[in-house]
């Protein structure tokens, strides 16, 4: 369908719209210093390198959020030793508390997602744990945009998994995939899952990395606003 021809917007939300990055170090070293847990760049670090290895084992359906939320500060807790001196659970709630307060956006992206619901109905699409999500939309200055709100933890699986994009499209009322977009940060999550959904995809790629391999987006875009020309 001629590009002109969307009427429905999905969008994924960190790293897309929200600056999640700092929103996460923010959260990190607040429950960090709660629970007397060292916030050196070396720590925040290992617990990246943690944390990114299991949400891409979430992305391949290899784990479950519940999991993940609470075992990503227990192999933290044991590369520290301090695995018997402090709870990874007690730590994951406090995290999830403390995150779901972040709701900071990137450059542009609150004008960005007024303009294009004002055109459309706009769905976020995201992988993520559900109350951290819910909480943070709760907050943000977009709020009053979004017309659904898709979570992987609610959904019962992730991006790539076309259940994602099937559940925003059901939300929407979008009988025709044809007519819907999808934006993205992430090849892996976002496009992956707008192609298997059979749907289009714009990447956000504003540092224009290379894409060398499958799966190719329908459009790539360094900025939000580029994202205006493709709505028509």
């Amino acid at each position: 369908m001629h590009r002109f021809g969307y009427a429905f917007l999905l969008a994924d939300a960190d790293n897309t719209l929200f600056d999640f990055p700092a929103g996460e170090r923010l959260a990190l070293k607040e429950t960090f210093k709660t629970h007397g847990l060292p916030t050196d760049e070396a720590t925040l670090l290992t617990y990246h390198h943690i944390n990114e290895a299991l949400w891409r084992r979430l992305e391949r359906g290899e784990t479950s959020p519940a999991e993940l939320r609470v075992r990503r500060f227990a192999e933290l807790l044991a590369v520290l030793n301090l695995a018997e001196a402090r709870s990874a659970a007690q730590i994951a709630e406090s995290f999830v508390q403390a995150l779901g307060r972040q709701a900071i956006m990137l450059p542009g992206a609150e004008r960005a997602v007024r303009r294009w619901a004002a055109r459309m109905p706009v769905a976020i699409v995201t992988n993520g744990i559900a109350s951290v999500q819910r909480a943070r939309m709760a907050r943000s200055p977009i709020a009053d945009c979004v017309a659904a709100l898709i979570i992987s933890e609610e959904v019962g699986a992730a991006k790539p998994d076309r259940r994602m994009v099937d559940a925003a499209l059901d939300a929407l009322g979008c009988a025709d995939p044809r007519r819907a977009l999808l934006l993205g940060d992430s090849l892996e999550a976002d496009i992956a899952a707008a192609a298997n959904a059979g749907i289009a995809s714009c990447w956000f790629n504003p540092g224009r990395l290379p894409n060398p391999t499958a799966p190719h987006p329908t459009y790539t875009v360094a900025s939000l606003d580029e994202v205006d020309a493709l709505l028509g």
